[in-house]
């Protein structure tokens, strides 16, 4: 009986293993910022060293064919929500390394990805979690071990870069972007 638990539970470990989704990583984030006069402007989004959790080669075809159609598609038709839009995307692999460039224009402050907007100032809050690799703002500790990057609110050009200070086990998507470029292979969703 106790044998049969063992190996039933086993059992299940493996099945939850192959059904449940993996999910993407991204080790480190980079964002430049241009802002006009009127509050409208122009942000570009580097992701630098994608990665997936997934466990399987097939876990891993599928998190790389999610990521592709998110970035052909559903994604940028969500991303562009509010009136951002999308002017620019590409892929590079460079050694076991896969990074993204995403380019979009914005209509207001509001739009820009992670930013916070106030009276006299603009800030990025970044967890504990993270690490301020650069910036070109002044970096302040807040609540909870967390830091902020913050820039005058008449700031022209924001950047930064925070990388993640751990990440569980996981594989680079480098080699499937290699091999299949913007087509990943099919059946992998």
């Amino acid at each position: 009986m106790k044998t049969t638990r063992i190996l039933f539970s086993l059992a299940l470990i493996a099945v939850l293993a192959v059904v449940l989704p993996s999910c993407l990583l991204i080790r480190t984030t980079e964002h430049r910022i241009r802002l006009n006069e009127n509050g409208s402007g122009e942000a570009m989004m580097r992701l630098i060293d994608i990665r997936s959790d997934g466990k399987t080669d097939s876990a891993l075809a599928r998190d790389y064919s999610i990521m592709m159609a998110s970035v052909q598609k559903e994604g940028v038709v969500e991303f562009e929500k509010g009136g951002r839009k999308v002017t620019s995307k590409q892929f590079s692999a460079g050694g076991d390394t896969l990074s993204a460039e995403i380019i979009y224009t914005f209509p207001n402050l509001d739009q820009v990805e992670g930013l916070k907007v106030k009276k006299d100032e603009l800030f990025v809050v970044v967890s504990d979690g993270r690490e301020i690799v650069r910036t070109n703002g002044s970096v302040q500790t807040w609540a909870k071990n967390s830091r902020r990057i913050v820039w005058p609110r008449d700031a022209k050009r924001l950047m930064y870069q925070i990388r993640e200070k751990t990440l569980p086990e996981s594989a680079s998507l480098a080699p499937l972007y290699l091999k299949f470029g913007s087509n990943p292979p099919e059946g992998a969703q």
